[in-house]
């Protein structure tokens, strides 16, 4: 199972490409990269929602991860005033401890580089599952990189190519979904 939180992949994969014009990410095939020939049961994605009254830039990246089979979880989160997201991690987090405690997957793959999540993910080994962490090298903690039973250094991985259309970001392949 994929937990990936969004924002911090999309934000990392700047920095990681040093693109100021925008970065195409390409989930669909991050996610087959990171399953490989295992048997994927789910991938999530969590994002918060802009403030009511406002553009939402992410709605049509979030449909669309939704039309090529990702879950995509969206909390009604986010701090005007600071322009940051709330509960997002603490969402992910609690629903990779409850699928553990749930015995619904044997190994689950954390996208981002946010240190939040070692408890978590301290919970989840400690039910017998294993964890990997993917993130960009340049957003990761040498304390998260730890924390997992095997790291993916997403730098090394083909999935980002430069954009100018922000909302291109983490579209995917245009034919096909997840595995």
């Amino acid at each position: 199972m994929v937990f990936i939180d969004l924002r911090n992949v999309l934000d990392s994969s700047l920095d990681a490409m040093g693109a100021e014009d925008g970065v195409t990410v390409d989930l669909c095939g991050l996610v087959n990269g990171l399953v490989g020939g295992r048997n994927l049961v789910a991938a999530y994605v969590y994002d918060a929602r802009a403030p009511y009254g406002t553009e939402d830039p992410s709605k049509r990246l979030r449909d669309r991860l939704e039309y090529l089979g990702f879950r995509v979880v969206v909390r009604d989160s986010c701090d005007p005033n600071r322009g940051v997201q709330k509960e997002v991690d603490v969402c992910l987090s609690c629903d990779m401890v409850a699928h553990a405690l749930m015995d619904h997957f044997d190994t689950a793959v954390v996208v981002s580089g946010d240190r939040d999540f070692i408890p978590a993910i301290e919970h989840v080994q400690s039910a017998g599952k294993r964890v990997e962490v993917a993130a960009f090298r340049s957003s990761v903690s040498s304390s998260m990189v730890r924390a997992g039973d095997m790291f993916h250094e997403l730098d090394s991985m083909p999935v980002m190519m430069p954009s100018h259309r922000d909302t291109d970001m983490a579209f995917g392949h245009q034919t096909g979904g997840i595995a």
